[in-house]
């Protein structure tokens, strides 16, 4: 079986309705919501984690128990840090990283053994690679941007990094596709201006993602 999944609740209503998924046939469990269903001849089970790592790790792992998992896929947004990327754009990361563990003052260079690497697919669509890093927290301030544009990361999150390494753990595949929904205002009273960007994008991106995308890596 392969699992689907995908942090936000915002994210997740996209996705129940472009399958016209009804919430009422939803199954529930600690982290957040899923449903089971047979997609492009393939067992398929789409679950919302719940944003943050701790969420995001548990949700894998407990779908990874439950179902026998031998793949799990990553959909969703992401907050760009790289300049060239555009809002909607699709991005497949080469690595990941949780950029939480870094102490700042003290490290120069990011150690290698914090990145993983994500495996690449064959699909002929559009998209932008890089790293993607992920936090706890979202990125909203312009210091924190900064800081991961010196260090060359191209984009943040809240959950993917976490779940790629329960992936990894458990010895299944694993892949990630996410979608860029807004950016950092550099005016420190544009976080209400970053939130309405994100909320008009993610289901604008993540139909793109689910209708265009996901099919070409099942």
């Amino acid at each position: 079986m392969i699992g689907i999944a995908v942090a936000a609740k915002a994210e997740f209503n996209t996705l129940l309705k472009i399958y016209s998924i009804d919430e009422s046939n939803l199954e529930r469990y600690p982290y957040g919501e899923f449903y089971r269903t047979v997609f492009m001849n393939k067992d398929v089970v789409f679950f919302r984690t719940g944003i943050r790592k701790v969420n995001a790790a548990a949700a894998a792992q407990y779908m990874i128990d439950r179902f026998s998992l031998d793949k799990i896929i990553v959909l969703g947004t992401c907050v760009a840090v790289n300049d060239s990327y555009d809002y909607l754009d699709v991005m497949l990361p080469e690595k990941v990283l949780d950029y939480d563990s870094i102490i700042r003052d003290l490290t120069v260079d990011l150690p290698e053994e914090i990145f993983i690497d994500v495996p690449k697919v064959d699909i002929k669509l559009p998209y932008v690679e890089g790293i993607l890093g992920t936090s706890d927290k979202s990125l909203v301030l312009w210091k924190d941007l900064t800081y991961l544009a010196s260090n060359a990361i191209d984009a943040s999150d809240m959950e993917t990094h976490a779940i790629c390494k329960i992936a990894i753990k458990n010895n299944i595949d694993f892949f990630v596709i996410k979608g860029i929904s807004d950016r950092p205002m550099k005016d420190s009273t544009g976080f209400d201006e970053q939130i309405d960007v994100y909320e008009e994008n993610t289901p604008i991106v993540m139909k793109k993602i689910i209708e265009d995308y996901l099919p070409e890596v099942l």
